[in-house]
């Protein structure tokens, strides 16, 4: 589970401090020994490269990485829900379905004398998608019969079976995704149109009524044979919303249930790798020449440096740009099933949660992690990471890269390992005294 704690490592202050005057100072506290070298500050200017003074570089440093799968991820009340499944020769099934309550547009809702349901349709706002939208998705809906709450945290793995104990469908379709259309509508079964306008009065009063009344919907994608891909929904668009039609003493009418910021929603994330060629992965004593990233709550890779600290006994005096070069290893699949724009590296702690590197804090243009333009090659800013590393005494206890926005993108990418031709390297330019 990620868990991402914020810890602020330098001031701005130290920042902005002039890097000529902390090399002289550096230099003066290398010749007294009542001086400590702080790496926090020594060698970790943002200047440009033709502003370092006799600077040299390497990229020899060894690094061991591996690809582990991830165990889950928090999923409630994200920007996007993911909706579908594909089947990839490489990574093999995905599957993405989501929960969601849906609300009343207004306190007080009546439908008038002697409604009679005619009609109940759920709208979706397409977002975007990813993988191959000529592949029929069907879907079933369920009336989940247990409430999940704005307050609570939910995760990617939820075991729904207790949510939906007899099995309620209230809904089903199967449809080709047409991701540039508004919007995706799915018909609901005349019995749960009926069963909404037979909402008592109380029901109807407030939404904490009317959610004890009707807990929410289970959109669940069902398996593909083959290709596919996962839609990207927003929720929160003005678009999405579930109308009723009916019909009442005064005629045709229709009400627009929302959903919208209050309501509980939660990603759920399925992964199978059984089929798939790296079906054998999760090996953390390898070192392997590919490694794979799948969003998702899917796969990661753990990166260690462990032979950094020698540097520091090599008389180097400060790491002024170490970069972290990750280039992409394309196969039969990546025109379908594209790479992320983005990656993301995170440190581990020895509880096993997560902190962002200290080169995080400067800014997001320092860090890095945007692919290039061709998606061939992403590079990392670590300099500050490898500093602390090499002279203080901090662990490493590895670093871990996933594809940002894991929770709201279904991306993968393969990337290339430490034993690779044109394999993953650190670059760092240092100064000696």
């Amino acid at each position: 589970m990620l868990t991402l704690t914020f810890m602020t490592v330098l001031s701005k202050k130290n920042i902005s401090k002039n890097f000529k005057l902390i090399h002289f100072i550096t230099v003066l506290c290398l010749l007294f020994s009542s001086c400590k070298k702080d790496p926090s500050i020594i060698g970790l200017s943002l200047q440009d490269d033709a502003d370092i003074i006799n600077g040299q570089t390497i990229d020899t440093i060894t690094i061991k990485a591996y690809t582990f799968r991830e165990d889950s991820l928090s999923t409630d009340e994200r920007s996007l829900s993911l909706l579908g499944s594909y089947t990839d020769p490489v990574f093999g099934f995905v599957n993405a379905s989501f929960v969601t309550q849906m609300k009343l547009a207004s306190s007080n809702v009546s439908f008038g004398s002697s409604p009679v349901a005619d009609s109940i349709v759920v709208y979706l706002d397409y977002k975007s998608f990813y993988g191959d939208t000529t592949i029929v998705q069907n879907i079933k809906i369920y009336e989940i019969e247990k409430s999940i709450y704005l307050d609570s945290t939910y995760y990617s793995n939820l075991n729904m079976a207790p949510y939906i104990p007899n099995q309620k469908i209230i809904g089903t379709i199967s449809f080709l995704p047409r991701p540039n259309d508004s919007c995706l509508a799915i018909k609901l079964s005349d019995a749960f149109a009926q069963h909404i306008i037979s909402a008592s009065s109380t029901d109807l009063t407030n939404n904490d009524n009317f959610i004890k009344f009707f807990k929410g919907f289970y959109f669940e994608a069902q398996p593909v044979a083959s290709n596919g891909a996962i839609l990207y929904f927003n929720l929160l668009s003005r678009k999405s919303k579930v109308t009723l039609y009916y019909k009442n003493s005064e005629g045709s009418k229709k009400y627009d249930f929302v959903f919208n910021n209050t309501c509980a929603r939660i990603n759920l994330f399925s992964h199978d790798y059984t089929n798939s060629s790296i079906h054998s992965i999760n090996d953390s004593t390898a070192n392997d020449s590919l490694l794979y990233l799948h969003a998702m709550s899917g796969l990661n890779v753990k990166i260690k440096f462990p032979y950094i600290k020698e540097y520091a006994k090599q008389n180097l005096l400060a790491f002024v740009k170490a970069e972290l070069i990750i280039p992409v290893h394309n196969d039969a699949f990546s025109n379908t099933y594209k790479a992320p724009l983005k990656l993301l590296l995170a440190a581990l702690k020895s509880d096993g949660t997560y902190e962002f590197l200290p080169d995080y804090f400067v800014n997001t243009t320092y860090f890095g992690g945007q692919g290039n333009s061709g998606l061939t090659e992403y590079r990392f800013n670590i300099s500050r990471y490898l500093q602390q590393l090499a002279y203080t005494n901090k662990q490493d206890f590895g670093i871990v890269l996933f594809v940002s926005d894991n929770r709201v993108s279904a991306n993968r990418v393969i990337i290339k390992g430490p034993t690779a031709q044109n394999k993953m390297r650190v670059s760092l330019t240092y100064l000696k005294p």
